[in-house]
């Protein structure tokens, strides 16, 4: 009956939250008014309606927070701390009845405040949103504690989810959308490869049981609903990021003990280049904004980084497999080659040349990975060795570019790259050297010089002419 009450009138605020902003429009609408009577006034032209219209539209998501403003929001999250620390000090005077129906008056008045303050003050609403959307799931912790409730780890995630989704696509704030989707997400993870109950698709321990055909129905749509609040909430320039949250979902399913995992490190390898290349490749296809790619670039570097290491390997690669597992893998080989070398033609750039480049250097390392499966160390070895001479042509790669287009941080990429891959290597030869003072002399000496050259590069292809190469 309580639950039923606490559900209850959380919906009722969110239905009287899309009513007003239905019944009583929005800023965009306001605006358009107003623009059209200054038209028809004579004030304004039709073509600068349409441009203001069209600015207005752009910069609808943006939220700019002034530094009052994160201090009003910080004073309300003290204020709501220190009323939380002292029920918790007098929580076992306090009786079951009462809780919960201060939880339910904490909650309307919540919900009503974040309605009234909307239009009126941002440092007032945004942290009552935030309090709202939060509060939910404190009233189900609140229930099973104070009723001694137990069960599934999940569900009470799942249920606070689903009640707090229709404020996350109502309300105006970006920040309420991308808390929603972060939840989504950990949930998600969190059910399925941690924290076990319904969302499980991984064995027990000791190899007991596996994931329902339930869990697997469940995870898809929960996948598909954070998706779809990607593309629709969150603010342009973010919405792609939905392809990392694929990748490294479906990487989890073959490193954890689902039944897709791969205990081989070489197909587990390969599987990460593949799955990496094919989320850049996914990215560079969509026309991803500048963090979005970054992230997918700075992924895709790091299994190739975390591949020169197999160079210490002292025998071949091996493990079990699984069929699934299997399939998987090789389907991100093709999709990371194949969509490598298929890139349409000004997705990576306007040079010709560069474009070619980047596309045998995106597909290279897939390829050179297969090499890991081999029964011989010396192909493991060499694949090792290639992947170094693969980081070190992407980066003279993207220092050449970076001159080209004029573009600094490319170039500085490119040196960040070299570097490392340089340093590992110095310290992988010359490691010995280290374990005196002046093998420590010695080798400061020669890092300070690879640095001073690496500056003066960069300085130089800065400096060159737009257009050079």
């Amino acid at each position: 009956m309580i639950g039923a009450l606490v559900t209850l009138l959380f919906l009722g605020l969110v239905a009287r939250m899309g009513w007003a902003r239905w019944a009583g429009g929005n800023d965009g609408n306001a605006l358009e008014d107003v623009l059209a009577r200054a038209e028809a006034s004579g004030i304004i032209s039709a073509e600068q309606r349409t441009r203001i219209l069209a600015d207005a539209r752009e910069h609808a998501s943006g939220v700019q927070l002034s530094g009052a403003t994160w201090l009003a929001v910080f004073a309300g999250l003290f204020v709501v701390a220190g009323v939380s620390l002292l029920v918790a000090h007098n929580w076992q005077h306090i009786g079951p009845a009462v809780r919960v129906a201060a939880f339910l008056v904490a909650l309307g008045v919540v919900g009503e405040l974040a309605l009234r303050s909307r239009e009126r003050s941002l440092a007032l609403s945004l942290p009552l949103e935030l309090l709202w959307l939060f509060l939910p799931l404190v009233g189900i912790g609140l229930y099973g504690q104070t009723f001694q409730l137990s069960g599934d780890p999940i569900q009470p995630f799942l249920v606070w989810l689903t009640l707090t989704a229709p404020l996350a696509w109502l309300s105006p704030r970006p920040v309420v959308a991308s808390l929603h989707v972060l939840a989504l997400v950990s949930v998600l993870f969190a059910g399925n490869f941690a924290l076990g109950g319904m969302l499980a698709l991984t064995r027990a321990p000791g190899g007991v049981g596996s994931a329902t055909i339930a869990a697997w129905l469940l995870s898809i749509v929960i996948l598909a609903v954070a998706g779809i609040e990607c593309v629709r909430l969150l603010p342009q320039g973010h919405r792609r990021h939905f392809f990392a949250v694929i990748a490294l979902w479906i990487f989890a399913l073959l490193a954890t003990s689902t039944p897709f995992q791969m205990r081989h490190s070489g197909w587990l390898t390969l599987a990460a280049i593949s799955i990496a290349t094919s989320w850049l490749v996914a990215q560079l296809l969509a026309r991803g904004s500048t963090p979005e790619r970054l992230t997918g670039v700075v992924f895709w570097l790091s299994t190739l980084y975390a591949a020169t290491f197999f160079w210490h390997a002292t025998g071949p690669l091996g493990g079990d497999t699984t069929p699934g597992g299997t399939a998987v893998t090789i389907a991100a080989l093709i999709a990371a080659v194949g969509g490598a070398l298929a890139l349409p033609k000004g997705r990576i750039g306007a040079d010709t040349l560069w474009e070619t480049t980047a596309k045998v250097l995106l597909a290279a390392p897939a390829l050179v990975a297969l090499l890991f499966l081999a029964d011989d160390l010396r192909a493991v070895q060499l694949a090792a060795a290639l992947m170094n001479v693969i980081l070190v042509a992407i980066a003279v790669a993207l220092m050449w570019h970076g001159s080209l287009v004029r573009d600094v941080s490319q170039i500085n990429v490119g040196i960040l790259v070299l570097l490392v891959v340089l340093v590992t290597r110095f310290v992988d030869v010359f490691g010995s050297l280290l374990q005196g003072g002046i093998g420590f002399i010695v080798a400061g000496v020669l890092l300070a010089a690879l640095a001073y050259g690496l500056e003066r590069a960069r300085r130089r292809l800065i400096a060159l002419p737009e257009g050079t190469r």
